[in-house]
């Protein structure tokens, strides 16, 4: 191939798989991604310029200009990355949610899938007027509240990996397991898991009668200088449950007034009243209907995937085989010079602090069952190697 002259003057060479573009076209593949990102699909002209070696959170924040995540420890281990991944699976034949550390994933590894961002979970500005209304989702809601914010850089990727928790499940236990992965060196993460906690939807069956601070406020020896919502609001209460000569024989209203209302109770209120729980469907209703196959649609499944960075010698080609024909078929041809991506946490580490440089990769579709299931017999378990934990 007829090397072109680089910046400063030596020789570079363009990656060789760019010959081989014509052929794989004709075979079926795309050389472009599908995304979705925050309900909007991704222009073309934005995911051609997207690479094989480059991380969902550079896209994000160098191409679609979305700069609420955050770029951190850059090896996921502290979640200011977060982002939502959402996919219709064709194994379990749903949609389903989770967090992501968009510093590991590439980019490329987010074809056919839906990302939200921090900016899609909600803003301060209303989306419909323009103005400086409150637009903010119940979880960014109750970070404010709550008080689960500091600094704030590692705030972005705590409210999606919460959002992201409660797209599949809303009960107490589960989001208390699964809260984790997300680094807080400021807040002690308990004003955090007050906020997750005062979102779930079984809060109220275990008659939690505490503020945040786990007192109840007329105990609180802080009592008179607290500034907590449930102190302030108790406080009134108590004010108004005074200066009432009359007494009232009703047990509801009575209840009213004895019962110290908690920041907790006083953010369930409040998103019965506003949304009545709606905004649990937001990732579902976000989703686009395009990502959803259709059963009487013959194409599927969808084409395979090659991208080919053009900017160097072995720059890197992405291959997205959707058979497990295809994808022996790649391993048998690019043997030995070709890696396989799942998760990329072992790859994405060795290519960012040990500059390792891999030719070729390999991410094979979930459309291929085998790899992306397990089944067992008698005498014996099979696992597919694509298979998460």
């Amino acid at each position: 191939m007829t090397p072109k002259k680089g910046i400063n003057g030596s020789l570079v060479y363009e990656n060789d798989d760019v010959e081989l573009v014509s052929s794989f076209v004709q075979r079926g593949y795309r050389t472009t991604p599908i995304i979705y990102i925050n309900g909007k699909k991704v222009p073309d002209h934005k995911l051609k310029q997207s690479k094989p070696n480059q991380t969902l959170l550079s896209f994000l924040r160098d191409e679609m200009h979305l700069t609420g995540s955050k770029l951190g420890c850059g090896e996921g281990g502290c979640g200011a990355c977060s982002v939502m991944i959402s996919k219709y699976s064709t194994i379990q034949n749903k949609i389903v949610h989770f967090a992501v550390n968009a510093c590991l994933m590439p980019v490329l590894a987010a074809d056919e899938c839906h990302v939200t961002t921090i900016e899609g979970v909600g803003s301060c500005f209303s989306t419909e007027s323009g103005k400086n209304d409150d637009g903010l989702h119940p979880v960014q809601k109750a970070m404010v509240d709550m008080h689960g914010s500091q600094c704030g850089f590692c705030t972005p990727g705590i409210i999606v990996a919460i959002y992201s928790l409660f797209a599949n499940n809303t009960t107490k236990d589960y989001i208390e397991e699964h809260l984790d992965g997300n680094l807080c060196r400021c807040t002690g993460y308990r004003p955090i898991w007050d906020a997750a906690r005062s979102l779930c939807t079984d809060i109220e069956q275990e008659g939690e009668g505490k503020g945040p601070c786990g007192t109840s406020c007329r105990e609180c020896p802080e009592r008179n200088t607290c500034t907590m919502d449930c102190n302030t609001q108790d406080i009134q209460n108590e004010q108004e449950e005074s200066s009432s000569s009359s007494k009232c024989s009703s047990s509801s209203i009575l209840e009213k007034f004895l019962k110290p209302q908690t920041t907790i109770d006083w953010n369930q209120n409040k998103i019965d009243e506003n949304n009545n729980n709606k905004w649990l469907d937001q990732p579902n209703e976000m989703f686009p209907k395009e990502l959803i196959p259709n059963q009487n649609d013959d194409n599927l499944p969808i084409k395979p995937l090659m991208v080919v960075d053009r900017t160097y010698h072995k720059a890197g080609t992405w291959f997205k085989p959707t058979t497990l024909n295809e994808l022996l078929s790649l391993m048998k041809r690019f043997s030995g010079e070709c890696k396989i991506i799942v998760g990329n946490t072992e790859v994405g580490i060795e290519t960012k602090f040990k500059h390792s440089v891999y030719p070729r990769f390999m991410s094979p579709s979930e459309s291929i069952a085998s790899l992306y299931s397990f089944s067992k017999s008698d005498d014996s378990l099979t696992i597919g190697s694509c298979v998460s934990l």
